[in-house]
């Protein structure tokens, strides 16, 4: 099978499909082979650690890149973990007080929600999956990014430019941001671990779907876009593979020859 790869996986819609809310066996089939034919494989989300589910933990990832770059974890050793700086936490709160923003705070250990919002779809969905979810704690909560739906909420703007010198943001449509600490993304994620295993980067795979993706297809050497992603993501593709519920992974694995 050649040098060993390292590839990057996006979790929702890349590996989870929306449809059928579970992860293709072609995929679960294609991430076994790679493995034992070798390469490394890792998670690379905008999902912070709290947010990975048993379903993804059991298919045996060399390890994770959580929260958009924030959070680096390798066979369950933690490498690098960015946290908000406290001194930061007012601040964020007041404003999303004042613009009456519903905010998700995403940490390692737990998400933290506003326990006087109106809950929504976002909340009872995270809920729902059992998922941490802790009322926000100024004196114990630690965080790593931030989660917004701000539907047709006109402020949303002037919250960002608030906070332009602490957070940039993805705008992923339909009303929603994901927040990121300056200098973070799916992109810096991947150089650390290429410069950790010290990876020739002609070796290196990112398979993604969505806006937030775009970092972590910019650096790698072979970017493949799931044939469900956003279509504005193609012409950045080394490879466009086939729908996640049409076996797109498996599909693009055997196209570059890591698996057979």
């Amino acid at each position: 099978m050649g040098k060993r790869k390292v590839l990057f996986f996006d979790i929702d819609e890349t590996l989870l499909s929306h449809k059928t809310f579970a992860i293709p066996e072609s995929t679960k089939n294609a991430l076994r082979k790679a493995k034992e034919n070798g390469h490394l494989i890792f998670i690379n989300t905008g999902r912070t650690k709290s947010l990975i589910g048993d379903d993804i933990k059991e298919l045996g990832f060399d390890g994770y890149v959580c929260g958009c770059g924030t959070y680096i974890e390798v066979n369950n050793k933690v490498l690098y973990n960015n946290i908000v700086n406290k001194e930061n936490y007012n601040a964020i709160l007041k404003g999303l007080k004042k613009y009456k923003l519903n905010c998700v705070l995403e940490g390692e250990e737990a998400i933290y929600v506003d326990e006087n919002a109106e809950d929504d779809f976002l909340l009872s969905n995270l809920r729902k999956q059992n998922y941490p979810v802790e009322p926000y704690d100024l004196e114990n909560m630690k965080f790593n990014k931030m989660f917004i739906r701000y539907d047709d909420n006109k402020y949303i703007d002037s919250f960002c430019e608030d906070i332009k010198d602490i957070f940039d943001y993805i705008d992923h449509g339909k009303g929603t941001r994901e927040l990121v600490p300056i200098g973070h993304s799916k992109g810096s994620g991947i150089d650390f671990l290429v410069k950790y295993f010290n990876v020739d980067i002609e070796d290196t795979f990112a398979f993604g779907d969505s806006n937030n993706d775009i970092p972590m297809l910019e650096h790698v050497k072979n970017s493949i876009v799931m044939g469900n992603g956003n279509p504005e993501l193609f012409e950045k593709a080394t490879f466009v593979t086939k729908h996640i519920d049409e076996d797109g992974i498996e599909h693009a694995m055997k196209h570059f020859n890591i698996i057979e």
